[in-house]
């Protein structure tokens, strides 16, 4: 009997730690790799803007870059006015990373530049709100569900970590897990968010890059996920 309970705890361990190494596998840190584009090309091939003119290539702090020329108009509802997407790619679970460079001044406390995620139409998507400051508008995780965009993140009005307060190049880093619904954005430290959400209201769709009002850079952007079979 006493070796029977022995074994028995034996096998519990292995099977415990068995679980744990498994859960590991094909987590969100190795999703398989859709789309990178460092711009190097002159080329914005795989990319789909709202409005293409205010889009292009330039040369930029010795490298090429993506390049937003100016905001779009308001549309009927409250949503980022400019943004491009990357079409061919409906993820559900993904990690979404580059790096970013706001235009507008630093002394502007509404300063913003957007990443758009689980893009499914103009009026149904979510996007982060990098900005120099903190409110229930400013440097938020929002929902765009065919109304005015609603704050989703977790962090109190007023208490997220904004860090977009000056012209200088960011490194950016937007996760979702489909699992679980779990949401993070990062800005330069890529191991604490400085936002956080769960939310499963729309649970696919396309990533891309964006403002509500100002302009910017992007570059060295990859995308790892996992493709929906929605289409």
């Amino acid at each position: 009997m006493k070796h029977s309970i022995i074994t028995f705890r034996i096998l519990f361990v292995l099977t415990f730690l068995f679980c744990l190494l498994s859960c590991g596998k094909g987590g969100m840190n190795e999703l398989p790799l859709l789309a990178s584009d460092d711009f190097e090309d002159g080329q914005t091939e795989g990319w789909k803007s709202n409005i293409p003119e205010h889009w292009q290539v330039v040369e930029k702090d010795g490298s090429m870059v993506y390049e937003l020329v100016s905001p779009g108009p308001q549309g009927e509802i409250r949503a980022p006015t400019s943004w491009s997407i990357l079409p061919e790619h409906d993820v559900t679970s993904f990690v979404f990373t580059g790096r970013l460079k706001c235009k507008a001044e630093a002394s502007n406390p509404h300063r913003d530049m957007c990443i758009i995620f689980h893009f499914q139409n103009p009026t149904h998507f979510y996007y982060v709100h990098f900005s120099a400051s903190s409110d229930g508008l400013h440097n938020i995780i929002g929902l765009i569900n065919g109304a005015d965009r609603v704050k989703v993140n977790s962090e109190p009005p007023g208490e997220s970590r904004f860090l977009l307060t000056d012209n200088d190049w960011h490194n950016f880093k937007v996760t979702y897990d489909a699992e679980t619904g779990d949401m993070k954005a990062f800005l330069d430290d890529m191991d604490a968010p400085i936002l956080t959400a769960c939310d499963k209201t729309l649970t696919h769709g396309f990533v891309g890059i964006g403002s509500f009002d100002d302009t910017g850079y992007f570059d060295d952007i990859i995308l790892r996920g996992r493709t929906s079979k929605i289409r």
